[in-house]
C-alpha cells in the first residue's frame, strides 16, 4: 500500500507536524485499508519515520486510532452543521445536503470508523454522541423566524441523514446490489423523506411511501 506522502529522505519535524501529518497518513490508510490498516508501523512508513517517533507522540495504535476518529467525527460534525445552515438557508437543496454527509461517510471511511469502533465498545464513541448532542442548540441559536428547521425539529433532521449515511456507509452497497437496487437508492429515499418532512412542517414522522 503506497501513501503520497514525502518519504525520499527523513526530515526533522516538529511534534505538532508530526501529529499532523501522522493523522493525515492514518487517514489515507483508513480509505485505502480500512481500521486494520492504521497502526503506528503503518503511519511511521508512510511518513518515512522510525517507529519509536510516532510510539512517542500517540503511544499506542489505539491512541492513534482515538485521534483519528476525533478528528474524523469533528470534520463530519462540522459537514453536518454547515451542510444543515446551508439547506436552512436555501443556499443548497435537500439532496445536497443527503450528498454531503454521504460523501463524508463514504468517501473518507468516517462510517468504517465508527463502525469499528462500535463494534469494540470504544468510549471515543461518547464523545461523538455528546457533540453531536450539543449541534441541534448551536444551530438553534441562528434560526430564522418561520423556519421549517425550528428547534424541536432540528435533532430529527440531523438523526436522519447522519443514521441513513452511516447504515449506508456500512451495508448499503452490498445490500443495494444483492436486492438488485440502484446505487443511490438511499440517498434518494433520504432526499425524499427531508423534502416531505419540511413541506408537512416538521410532522411527517414516517418514510415517503413510492
Amino acid at each position: 500500500m503506497t501513501i503520497a506522502f514525502d518519504s525520499t529522505r527523513r526530515r526533522r519535524r516538529q511534534p505538532d507536524e508530526v501529529r499532523t501529518e501522522a493523522i493525515a497518513a492514518a487517514r489515507q490508510l483508513l480509505v485505502a485499508g480500512g481500521p486494520d490498516a492504521v497502526t503506528l508501523q503503518s503511519v511511521a512508513a508512510a511518513l518515512n519515520m522510525a517507529h519509536g517517533n510516532i510510539a512517542h507522540h500517540f503511544g499506542s495504535a489505539a491512541n492513534l486510532q482515538a485521534a483519528l476518529a476525533d478528528t474524523l467525527i469533528a470534520d463530519m460534525l462540522t459537514a453536518v452543521r454547515e451542510g444543515t445552515n446551508r439547506l436552512r438557508a436555501g443556499v443548497i437543496t435537500e439532496g445536497d445536503l443527503v450528498d454531503l454527509v454521504f460523501d463524508r461517510f463514504e468517501s473518507q471511511g468516517i462510517g468504517r470508523l465508527i463502525g469499528w469502533l462500535a463494534a469494540q465498545g470504544n468510549d471515543q464513541l461518547e464523545t461523538m454522541y455528546e457533540r453531536l448532542g450539543k449541534v441541534p442548540a448551536e444551530l438553534s441559536e441562528t434560526t430564522a423566524a418561520g423556519s421549517l428547521l425550528t428547534p424541536e425539529a432540528l435533532p430529527k433532521v440531523i438523526a436522519i441523514i447522519v443514521m441513513a449515511g452511516l447504515s449506508a456507509s456500512l451495508i448499503g452497497r452490498g445490500m443495494l446490489s444483492a436486492l438488485d437496487l440502484p446505487a443511490n437508492f438511499s440517498r434518494e429515499r433520504a432526499t425524499e423523506y427531508l423534502i416531505r418532512w419540511r413541506h408537512s412542517g416538521g410532522t411527517a414522522d414516517h418514510p415517503v411511501e413510492s
